[in-house]
């Protein structure tokens, strides 16, 4: 069985035209010799066409709040404009894309965050329809929304996403592309290796702080659960060698 990726992107990098470019170029490539899953969410474009429709956007520790009127942007926006624009790009490349999100197939079931409106962070995960699109040698982009139980759209984090994907599929590689070179020590040099176990103990100290701690936690939670390495990586890194943090046991 061909090796499988699931990687993250997102959030400034796709502000970045020559980053996104060599990225898709990257990824294209090795969805020819590997499996490979995109998972991606679209903050920067959501924020500006929340702007243009002069929708207000708040945040909440760091989270969107998403209304109902926000949501159906930022449907419009991941599923329509940033999925399908990342989905021709990689077929210009060569590769063979599919544009989903977590609601198709009933793909990502979430529990609603009601202090952040429509926002869920992943329960449940059914791997058929990944699972049935890469045996077919297709590469899954998928948008970073999901449902609940009673069938309603929710906003979810793309971390959140990538993680809970990677850890049903049991990836051999989790890649979250992110704006800085992986986890940073005090002196904000690169940690290269993190293993599970010592995790805590870099929060408990004062190493990771900040908007780090989640992500690190989850990356942890990922590698428990089945994920063989997970990185957190610069994104103009090259893929098949990120140049960031490795998480592993």
């Amino acid at each position: 069985m061909k090796k499988l990726n699931i990687v993250k992107f997102g959030g400034s990098l796709s502000k970045n035209e020559e980053a996104k470019k060599n990225f898709l170029d990257r990824v294209a490539s090795i969805s020819k010799k590997e499996r490979v899953v995109l998972v991606h969410g679209g903050g920067p474009e959501i924020g500006s066409w929340l702007a243009r429709l002069n929708i207000q956007t708040m945040f909440v520790n760091g989270l969107r709040y998403t209304d109902y009127t926000a949501l159906e942007v930022v449907e419009m926006v991941l599923s329509g404009k940033v999925n399908k624009g990342l989905v021709a790009e990689l077929n210009k490349r060569g590769a063979k894309a599919v544009g989903i999100s977590g609601k198709d197939g009933k793909s990502v079931l979430c529990r609603r965050l009601p202090e952040l409106g429509f926002v869920g962070e992943p329960l449940k995960v059914d791997i058929t329809l990944a699972k049935d699109l890469l045996a077919g040698g297709f590469l899954p982009v998928m948008s970073s929304l999901a449902f609940d139980k009673d069938g309603n759209t929710l906003n979810v984090n793309a971390d959140s996403m990538a993680m809970a994907m990677a850890s049903a599929l049991k990836a051999d590689r989790l890649i979250l592309l992110t704006d800085v070179r992986g986890v940073l020590d005090a002196e904000k040099k690169t940690i290269n290796e993190i293993k599970t176990k010592d995790a805590e103990k870099l929060i408990e100290n004062g190493t990771v702080t900040g908007g780090m701690i989640p992500k690190l936690r989850a990356c942890a939670k990922s590698v428990k659960a089945g994920v063989k390495e997970v990185w957190i990586a610069d994104g103009s890194s090259d893929l098949k060698e990120p140049e960031g943090t490795l998480i592993h046991r």
